[in-house]
Order: structure tokens, then C-alpha cells, then sequence
């Protein structure tokens, strides 16, 4: 029954990018083409619209038709905040990608569906550590980590979304990865979320691996980067398991790397953060690489292997898997750096 959601969604969103594509052709709804942008040609980017309706789309038919949570009105009722929250998301990012909307009205926006999520009890309670009785408790650190968190994630995936089929292959590790550990767990809902996300994201990474048809836009990473945000959340009301700060940060240190390094860059440079420039790890490895798919291959592969080493919790004991995810964080850093620093060498 579990891969009934991601099936639905993929079939979903699949179905919706022709008409998508059809629409932004229509109405001339392309992406912008500048020295920062990769791409050339005409490329619509309302993808997001389809990963977000084939996503809510299979929920509700599993709960209306099918009333796979009607057993537990508590757990369904837990979900609602995330779907109304991505919904909100998808607009602001779709009127984003209309006609640009200053940064701080965006981030106002995000700080409130991020409180939303916390008020319905989305929130880190805890690190799982190896020492004492397994974890640590945050207290009221919760929520300014909880807070920063959701808004971290969300524009994190925003600022990685610049190569074909890379937010989407990011996206669809991590919410695969998510679901994985609900459902060794035995926990069927976030489960049940997490894979139906996953079914989505594939039905648009069809139409955005490269030479991507379309792309998912602003709409689409921030809903994306949002609802990634949200899914590890759902495990942490002291009933269900616990993925954890340090395995969810594991799994999306990719984007959560490159914000930092950009944080870093355009600080460094005396520029805006908001400032866009060429130094994101993507368009440092096409550099070196060449060629878009090898870049992808490249990020993909060390994208699965920090999953897996979140995911070593399930399999290993709480002290090997524990120093397995910060040695995973710490080569990340490092191949960041190292990036990072090819990077300015050829700029000289």
C-alpha cells in the first residue's frame, strides 16, 4: 500500500507537464537567460505547480477515497499545516517568478508559515547523541533551531536549484531517505508523506533531467525546500521515531554546504547576500567538468552517500553511526572548501 502514494503522484505530476508546458509557452513564461544562468533557449519554469499538484493530489485521494488515516484523526490532523504551508509557499514562489517580490516580504512570509509549522508542534526536541541516555534535550532551544531550520531549508534548496535535474535529484534522495527511516521505524504516515513527495519529484524530474524541458521554478524549490524542511518534523511529538537534527542535516548538507559557502563568498566580497553571482558548487563543477550530466552524476552519488550515512542509524550502533555522520558533514565541508578554493584560483 505505501507504493501506492508514490505512484499516484508521479502518475499526477507526469500527466500535468505537458499542460504545464503548453500554458508558459503559451503565455511566453520562460526563464530569464543571463551570463549566471546555464541554460540556453526558451525553458519554461512552472514545474513547481506540478511536484506540488501531484503531491496534494495523491493525499487527498488516499484520505478521501481510499481513508487511509481516517483510524487516526490525531496523525491526519498533523498534516494539514504542511500542506497549507507548501500551498502558500507554491504561490509565493510562483508570484516570485512573475514579478519578483522584494526578499523581505518573501522571508516575512516564510518566518510565518515557519511559526505555523512549530505551533502545530513541528519541531526538533531533541539530538540523538551517543552518550547518556541517547539524547539531548534542546528545551526552549527548540524553537529559534526549529525556526531557523525551516527558513534555512527552504531557501537553501531555492539557491541550489541552478542545474538540470539537481534540486529535483536532491529533493528526491532526501524524501526517499526520510521515508526509509519511518517506515523501518513504524511509522506509516510521515512515511506515507515522505515516498508520496518522492513520487512527485520523479514525475518531474522526467521533463528536468538534462536537457531539462522545464524547470520547477521558484514556486517549486521553495515548496520543495519547505516541505523538506517540514518531513523530518513529523516524527518528533514524543511518539513516533526520531530522524534527528544531525541525520536530517546529514541528508540535505549539499544545499545546507552551499548556502553557507555563499553566506561566506558574498561576504567576503562586500556584496549583498541576496546578490547573485557564479560560485554555487554547481556551476563550479561544470568548470571543471564540462558537462552538465557529469556534474549531476558527481553530486548525486555524494548525495546518496551522505544519505546513507544518515541513514546508518537504523543499522549500525548509536556511537559508530553517530561519528559516521559528522565524518560524512566533516568531508563535506572539505569538499566544499576544496571547491570553493579551485574556484577563486581560476578567477585570478
Amino acid at each position: 500500500m505505501p507504493l501506492l502514494a508514490p505512484l499516484l503522484a508521479c502518475v499526477f505530476t507526469s500527466f500535468s507537464m505537458p499542460v504545464i508546458l503548453y500554458f508558459a509557452r503559451k503565455q511566453g513564461l520562460y526563464d530569464s537567460v543571463n551570463e549566471r544562468k546555464i541554460h540556453n533557449g526558451n525553458i519554461p519554469r512552472l514545474g513547481g505547480i506540478g511536484i506540488a499538484a501531484g503531491f496534494t493530489l495523491a493525499m487527498v485521494v488516499l484520505m478521501v477515497v481510499q481513508g487511509a488515516f481516517t483510524a487516526d484523526f490525531r496523525e491526519l490532523y498533523r498534516i494539514w499545516p504542511l500542506l497549507f504551508g507548501g500551498m502558500i509557499m507554491l504561490f509565493l514562489g510562483l508570484i516570485d517568478d512573475l514579478i519578483e517580490l522584494r526578499a523581505r516580504i518573501k522571508l516575512a512570509i516564510q518566518v510565518m508559515l515557519a511559526l505555523l509549522l512549530i505551533a502545530f508542534d513541528f519541531r526538533f526536541r531533541v539530538i540523538i547523541v551517543p552518550w547518556g541516555d541517547g539524547v539531548l534535550r534542546l528545551g526552549y532551544l527548540s524553537y529559534p533551531i526549529t525556526l531557523a531550520w525551516i527558513i534555512g531549508i527552504t531557501n537553501a534548496m531555492n539557491l541550489i536549484d541552478g542545474l538540470d535535474g539537481l534540486a529535483g535529484g536532491v529533493g528526491f534522495i532526501a524524501s526517499i531517505t526520510f521515508g526509509i527511516f519511518f517506515l523501518v521505524k513504524g511509522s506509516p504516515l510521515p512515511a506515507l508523506l515522505c515516498l508520496t513527495l518522492t513520487g512527485a519529484i520523479a514525475g518531474f524530474l522526467v521533463f528536468n533531467l538534462p536537457p531539462a524541458k522545464i524547470f520547477m521554478g521558484d514556486s517549486g524549490s521553495l515548496f520543495l525546500g519547505f516541505c523538506l524542511a517540514a518531513l523530518p518534523l513529523l516524527g518528533q511529538n514524543g511518539n513516533s521515531a526520531e530522524i534527528g537534527l544531525i541525520s536530517a542535516a546529514t541528508t540535505l548538507a549539499i544545499p545546507i554546504f552551499d548556502t553557507f559557502a555563499a553566506i561566506y563568498r558574498r561576504r567576503k566580497a562586500g556584496v549583498s547576500f541576496l546578490s547573485a553571482d557564479r560560485g554555487h558548487i554547481h556551476h563550479v563543477l561544470l568548470d571543471m567538468a564540462g558537462k552538465t550530466w557529469k556534474v549531476l552524476v558527481v553530486i548525486v552519488v555524494l548525495n546518496i552517500a551522505l544519505a546513507a550515512a544518515a541513514l546508518s542509524t537504523l543499522y549500525l550502533p548509536a556511537s559508530v553511526s553517530f561519528f559516521l555522520k559528522l565524518a560524512a558533514l566533516a568531508a563535506s565541508a572539505i569538499f566544499f572548501m576544496v571547491a570553493n578554493r579551485a574556484r577563486t584560483q581560476n578567477a585570478r
